[in-house]
């Protein structure tokens, strides 16, 4: 097939201690280059110091300097001049919609008519948790102005989450033959397959970013519960955010609780490997990749029932599912988890051949991949 020119619209780029969605355009960028395709990533940069441009194998990464991040997840930044003065592109690839670099990219489509795949990653409709007046305000007032705006745009919209594209559908967004899903991925070779025991110690783990519609509150509660109900329970907490302070203070005296705080990514696969049992408590998520992540190797799963856990879970079938926020329930299945470990590990083990078929990067390129062939093909028409 012929190589494309590729622009990629992501606001987070190859940081070291990377979310979910910067981990898939960056394994994602890996793959086309070596197809073939040249990229050029659109991106932000908190620095001055960093440069503008890096230059890589078939691949030039832009920064643009963001001095601050609009509640905490938006970088703000300006772009749309440079992605004006780009050169011949057959698509854009634009990552989240909710973003301000996605609204810049969805500007110059309009204005230079290049095909369009907007790329979902969650964060669809209302949050299912309080949030404060002015932050709900906020997200609906943008879904229904320039949210709707960045998806009429989309030639194309790729969604990790079934849940998320049945919202879509339901909205008055967008035409829903023009959602396709394509899922999460993982790179098969970098989370090996293992085999989980414990004799002593349980080691439960979150890993993600400590804020409050991860569930990070109600969840050190429950933790708190259980350490005093049993002494084979070791609870690991992975990741940064704005509870990182407070959760170090609560758990300051308690040796069976470590916060590791901001990792690089390529030590969550040591990390997974050590742990017994991956918890995600989460109020909102599209398809968590920690989740996909885990079950390639075979780790059991406790999750919130939310987005698309129960898909990846199979509705209990691979792992425990439990209502957001019921703390009691979350209780009680950590508690029987640990004295009835093989049954859960035997869920765990039956899944993990699907999830490393279907949710490995070489099979999503080759679906998104495809999409861009289709949608470089309406250019010239």
């Amino acid at each position: 097939m012929e190589s494309l020119n590729i622009v990629q619209v992501t606001p987070f780029f190859g940081s070291k201690s990377y979310g979910g969605t910067e981990r898939y355009v960056s394994h994602l960028s890996e793959e086309l280059v070596k197809r073939g395709h040249h990229l050029d990533i659109f991106t932000t940069k908190r620095s001055t110091k960093i440069p503008y441009q890096t230059y890589h194998e078939n691949m030039t990464v832009h920064r643009f300097y963001s001095p601050w991040n609009v509640f905490g997840i938006n970088p703000a930044c300006f772009m749309l001049h440079k992605m004006l003065q780009l050169g011949d592109v057959d698509v854009f690839h634009v990552h989240s919609y909710i973003y301000f670099t996605t609204i810049q990219a969805a500007l110059t489509k309009l204005i230079r008519r290049i095909p369009m795949l907007l790329h979902v990653h969650g964060g669809v409709g209302r949050p299912p948790y309080k949030t404060g007046f002015l932050k709900e305000f906020a997200k609906l007032f943008f879904d229904y102005t320039l949210g709707r705006f960045v998806i009429s745009q989309a030639d194309s919209i790729a969604s990790v989450s079934d849940y998320d594209a049945s919202l879509l559908r339901e909205t008055v967004h967008s035409n829903p033959e023009r959602i396709t899903i394509i899922n999460n991925a993982i790179d098969p070779l970098l989370f090996t397959e293992i085999e989980p025991v414990y004799s002593k110690e349980c080691i439960i783990t979150f890993v993600g970013d400590l804020e409050p519609w991860k569930g990070i509150p109600y969840y050190a509660r429950v933790v708190q519960r259980v350490l005093k109900r049993t002494n084979k329970a070791v609870f690991w907490f992975v990741g940064y955010g704005s509870l990182y302070d407070s959760l170090k203070t609560r758990f300051e005296n308690e040796k069976r609780v470590k916060i590791f705080g901001a990792i690089e990514h390529s030590q969550v696969p040591e990390i997974l490997a050590q742990s017994n049992i991956l918890i995600q408590p989460s109020f909102w998520e599209g398809s968590p990749t920690t989740i996909i992540e885990a079950m390639a190797m075979g780790i059991p799963v406790i999750g919130a029932e939310i987005g698309d856990i129960p898909r990846l879970l199979e509705n209990g079938k691979s792992g425990l599912l439990f209502k957001a926020g019921d703390e009691k329930t979350l209780e009680t299945l950590i508690l029987k988890s640990i004295d009835d470990y093989e049954s859960l590990v035997k869920k765990a083990l039956n899944a993990r051949p699907r999830i490393r078929s279907e949710f490995s990067f070489e099979k999503i390129t080759d679906k998104i991949e495809q999409l861009y062939f289709n949608l470089a093909s309406r250019k010239n028409e």
